[in-house]
């Protein structure tokens, strides 16, 4: 009861530190954040070790949440900082300063920064020819998120050692991950456990080379994310088809783009703010 209490009182406290209640949000969306919100408290034992969780807001990990049927970029864009805002101030125990400047260590402005992490960029899509290809080809795979070694996502699975948690959209927002859940022991998950053992050579080099996700764009392209928190990305997406964009454009999730640069004639170099 008095963790039930303190999670509503993070919530009110967070959302009047990062504004109002979005206007996006009506009853039903509210109340689907709301369970989602005693989910993560249930899932994530309590800590006071300063940033402990910072691995789950990496990009796709269990606390970057996707409002998956919202269609407004803007909204998508400010959901992603009002998100990280409420579940920031739950679980990282830092003052609402050190919260709001956490994202900035996903930019880089200096030329010799992105010089560095479009080198890094291509040493990976070279050590990885072949498993990202894979990827590509198969299309029961779109999303591939590592947080460790042994815990990672696949598609909406969750996988640790001990047990998988699929989620599924809530019915308004889209949420994912929600409250609306499965759990699975692995013995009773041969499918999933499938997808596990085809993505391990993947997974083993975007450990190497601290890739946080890969997301399908679309059947031939692929957003290769090297970092990020709330709306703060960079990254790659290879197999481009059509114009490179610019910035001030939109990612395939809703993340603005700051900064793209063209890597090759079909993939380009990005990051979002």
């Amino acid at each position: 009861m008095i963790r039930t209490f303190l999670l509503c009182c993070t919530f009110i406290i967070a959302t009047s530190a990062y504004g109002n209640m979005p206007s996006y949000f009506n009853e039903d969306i509210d109340s689907e954040y709301r369970e989602l919100l005693k989910h993560a408290d249930k899932m994530l034992p309590e800590t006071n070790k300063q940033l402990a969780y910072l691995p789950s807001f990496f990009p796709f990990s269990l606390l970057d949440v996707r409002p998956t049927n919202f269609v407004n970029n803007n909204d998508k864009q400010a959901f992603a900082n009002f998100n990280f805002g409420v579940l920031g101030s739950r679980f990282l125990n830092i003052n609402k300063k050190q919260l709001s400047n956490l994202p900035s260590i996903s930019i880089c402005k200096e030329q010799k920064c992105k010089k560095e992490r479009i080198k890094l960029i291509k040493q990976f899509l070279v050590d990885s020819k072949s498993e990202v290809e894979m990827l590509r080809q198969n299309t029961n795979i779109y999303i591939v998120q590592q947080t460790a070694p042994h815990v990672f996502r696949i598609n909406n699975t969750f996988y640790s050692p001990t047990q998988l948690i699929t989620y599924y959209p809530s019915k308004q927002a889209g949420f994912i991950p929600s409250g609306d859940y499965k759990l699975s022991k692995p013995e009773e998950a041969s499918k999933m456990l499938a997808l596990s053992e085809v993505t391990k050579a993947l997974r083993e080099v975007m450990t190497k080379y601290n890739v946080a996700a890969i997301t399908r764009v679309n059947e031939e392209s692929l957003n290769i994310i090297f970092g990020g928190i709330s709306d703060n990305h960079w990254g790659i997406v290879i197999n481009h088809k059509s114009t490179i964009p610019t910035s001030g454009d939109y990612s395939h999730i809703g993340l603005e783009f700051d900064i793209v640069q063209k890597v090759s004639d079909s993939s380009f170099y990005y990051q979002t703010n």
